[in-house]
């Protein structure tokens, strides 16, 4: 982030709304265990976008004062070429919003790893990190694939000049159709940290996943990973 001296600044909400929309984004690849088991109600959605095939939702309850947020799609590719795109970490900022910095810390497996992930926020708000605990797992009946993670913020040292991310939720899941159709979901829920009131961070909380869903797509679109073959990921043939 580049600094700009001034003796003056006016932030317009909405201008501030649009620097904000970075932080939904440095933990998209991976942050959640805690969004699909820690709530036992059912989740309300409110539809706010819908564009280019895309859907993007908030959790409609307005008791919780950080909200939940929901983008899906559905594309044409194989399981394995969609967890490519997710474990290719370095490859992040090719289609992750603002992403600058990304990067697999320990992968003891194909299904565990630790990552990090820093976003380039626009002045004057703070540069955020995250580190998250991923976990992989595949549904042996309808093949489903779901990539979890949650924050691990004490796991690395912060650095004096970014903002290390507490808390995080999120989970990409991958949903086949047949057809070579696979339904894309991304949830995500997270507390950015700093002096920013949580109803302007409220303002742009689809904003972000949104722009990271369409960049997904558009990678995929690209053909990089269409002969990516894992071993560890059965394909649904149906």
């Amino acid at each position: 982030m580049n600094l700009k001296a001034s003796n003056k600044v006016i932030i317009k909400p909405d201008s501030l709304s649009l620097a904000l929309v970075f932080v939904f984004i440095c933990i998209t690849t991976i942050s959640s265990y805690g969004i699909e088991f820690s709530d036992k109600k059912t989740t309300e959605w409110k539809l706010v976008k819908n564009s280019n095939d895309i859907k993007a939702y908030v959790e409609d309850c307005p008791m919780d004062a950080i909200k939940k947020v929901k983008v899906e799609t559905v594309v044409i590719a194989s399981l394995s070429e969609l967890v490519s795109i997710i474990k290719d970490a370095q490859s992040h900022n090719d289609w992750v919003f603002l992403n600058s910095e990304s990067k697999v810390l320990d992968q003891p497996d194909p299904y565990h790893w630790k990552y990090y992930g820093r976003t380039d926020a626009p002045w004057p708000v703070s540069d955020r990190d995250c580190i998250v605990e991923t976990v992989l797992t595949q549904n042996p009946f309808d093949y489903s694939v779901k990539i979890s993670g949650m924050a691990i913020p004490t796991y690395k040292p912060e650095t004096e000049d970014c903002v290390r991310i507490k808390y995080s939720n999120s989970v990409w899941t991958f949903n086949p159709l047949g057809n070579e159709m696979v339904h894309v979901s991304f949830e995500l829920k997270v507390d950015i940290g700093g002096n920013i009131p949580q109803w302007l961070v409220n303002m742009a909380v689809a904003k972000g996943p949104f722009k990271t869903m369409a960049g997904f797509k558009k990678i995929l679109e690209t053909g990089k990973y269409r002969d990516a073959k894992l071993s560890f990921i059965k394909e649904y043939t149906h």
